[in-house]
């Protein structure tokens, strides 16, 4: 259980380090005071001066109480600096996944992750440490037990055993639970998420009571779990109360008879009550044993998302001069068991305007992505001027491919901002919006480009020509444009088609096309479909030619 845990606790080595030194010195006052105490006991018995003795326990219980406060501070320091380098670890591990990883994992379930997991793993740090030292007072409780008296100890250890071996057993059936019950939680928030973002379709469609019953599908499995997970702790709440009674009286009495027999003497049999507390601190225990099964599960979850193969960060090399020409060899693109991509070798002329045409699901926004790296190839190469992407710094891949998609998320604070995302230069985010068709709408906000987006109702249109701009901001060479015109009407498009072929003239483009009208434009038509190009040539050609071709624009979302 605890080598997960421990993990994260190297997250923090400062505090995780002042917080188990802080409770060992604690817990080693706590192991010496029934020592003091029956030396007190046994000299005042014996009409023996206990100054010093009284002075000595003063003195542990002010050691005891200033490192049980220190152990506090350094646990909830250990436990919110694991929690923010924990969440920093998974934010970078989501962005580093990229693409990919939305494939795997809905929104609802990284939220999860970040959230409620991570709290837990970080909580478990300091809870591992004073399980741990609390635990190893306890087996020197034992000891203290046959160091008094063999008998009390051989008692003790023949009672106990069985107990801890119960819990034990009982931690790992709550761990097991609770990782079941965490996976129906995660469920139930992916598909909350999903609704959420699709609350609109949902209303206009009248279908809220099918959501509803949707996203709480879960919901028996979810209370099947925590049930099981309060069954084991009622299991273990009565076992181990009922145990320690037991144990408590057996010893005792062992004890007392000790007494009798004048082999124990009432200083030792005072110290003995005192340590075998402290020997049944694993019982007090207990509680955070559980809660340490149950943080295993999520910290698993979270391990889980560090540990997934991340794309490799790339090579050194920089791009020689040129005007975008794109290339793809042999390229295949598998979604678990699925083909997306098979094997699709296409090259794309500097300064080009390449349609990439087919049905729904044939692969058009995966070629998209692996123009500029968002994914990369299981199998082939993609080439950006005759070199390699993935031999390209990472920066220079970012630098000269430019993405606008149709539906954009604006990032920053302002209109500038979202233009400019990535490029700091407002001059160059202003010529951008122009060849956008953008600059005049935004000129009539409030403030211009300074307008926060909080306060910018923005149309549909407005948010897909933003988005262009952003993605013609920087003088990228590549341009991909996935559905990016879909919102705007027929007038705004042949606008913003021929700002295209005058201001970007000098750019490759890559087209994601859904409509007849937008191939129609572009130089090249590669038409795709079930993940091959099935032929490249000028859209009219196809369409004159072959009548499946055809069929795409009837089927084609």
């Amino acid at each position: 259980m605890s080598h997960v845990h421990l993990r994260h606790a190297r997250l923090a080595p400062a505090p995780v380090v002042t917080k188990a030194v802080a409770t060992a010195v604690a817990v080693g006052a706590g192991l010496l005071l029934p020592v003091v105490l029956a030396r007190v006991v046994d000299r005042t018995l014996a009409g023996h001066d206990t100054d010093a003795w009284l002075l000595a326990f003063a003195g542990l219980l002010i050691v005891r109480t200033l490192a049980e406060a220190g152990g506090e501070i350094a646990g909830v320091t250990a436990e919110t600096s694991v929690l923010g380098r924990l969440r920093h670890q998974v934010v970078r591990q989501v962005f580093l996944l990229g693409v990919p990883g939305s494939w795997r994992h809905a929104l609802g379930d990284l939220i999860a992750r970040l959230s409620g997991n991570a709290v837990s793993a970080a909580k478990a740090v300091p809870y591992l440490i004073e399980a741990g030292v609390e635990i190893l007072a306890a087996v020197c409780g034992a000891v203290a037990l046959c160091w008094i008296d063999w008998r009390v100890g051989l008692t003790f250890l023949a009672t106990a055993a069985p107990l801890a071996y119960a819990v034990r057993r009982l931690a790992l059936r709550s761990s097991s639970a609770f990782a079941t019950y965490l996976a129906r939680l995660s469920d139930i928030a992916a598909r909350l998420t999903d609704a959420v973002s699709g609350r609109r379709t949902i209303r206009a469609c009248g279908t809220g009571p099918r959501e509803v019953a949707r996203v709480l599908a879960p919901l028996p499995d979810l209370a099947r779990a925590g049930m099981a997970t309060w069954q084991v702790r009622r299991a273990v709440s009565w076992q181990v109360a009922f145990a320690q009674t037991v144990i408590r009286v057996l010893v005792l009495l062992v004890a007392g008879l000790g007494v009798a027999d004048g082999r124990i003497s009432p200083g030792a049999f005072f110290a003995l009550t005192l340590y075998l507390t402290i020997a049944l601190g694993f019982v007090q225990q207990v509680d955070t044993l559980l809660f340490l099964a149950d943080a295993r599960a999520g910290a698993a979850r979270v391990r889980e998302l560090l540990a997934e193969r991340t794309p490799t960060a790339g090579g050194t090399a920089q791009l020689p001069a040129g005007q975008g020409e794109l290339s793809f060899r042999g390229v295949s693109v598998r979604h678990g068991s699925r083909t997306v991509l098979d094997a699709v070798s296409l090259d794309v002329p500097a300064g080009a305007v390449l349609a990439v045409v087919g049905p729904s699901s044939s692969g058009k926004t995966t070629l998209g992505l692996l123009a500029g790296r968002l994914i990369d190839p299981d199998e082939g190469e993609v080439l950006l001027e005759g070199v390699p992407l993935r031999a390209l710094d990472p920066a220079a891949v970012h630098a000269a491919v430019g993405y606008a998609f149709g539906r954009p998320v604006l990032l920053g604070e302002t209109i500038g901002d979202a233009i400019g995302f990535g490029s700091r230069a407002r001059a160059d985010a202003e010529h951008a919006a122009r060849i956008a068709q953008a600059d005049d709408f935004i000129r009539r906000l409030p403030a211009g480009y300074d307008t926060r987006l909080d306060q910018a109702p923005l149309s549909g249109g407005e948010r897909q020509r933003i988005g262009l701009a952003r993605a013609i901001a920087g003088q990228r060479r590549v341009l991909v444009l996935d559905d990016a015109t879909s919102s705007l009407d027929t007038v705004t498009e042949a606008k913003l088609a021929a700002a295209f072929t005058e201001g970007l003239a000098d750019r490759t483009r890559l087209v994601i096309a859904h409509r007849a009208v937008t191939a129609a434009r572009a130089d090249l038509v590669a038409w795709i479909d079930e993940g091959r190009v099935r032929a490249v040539a000028p859209h009219h050609t196809l369409w004159a030619t072959d009548p499946r071709y055809r069929a795409v624009f009837g089927s084609a979302a």
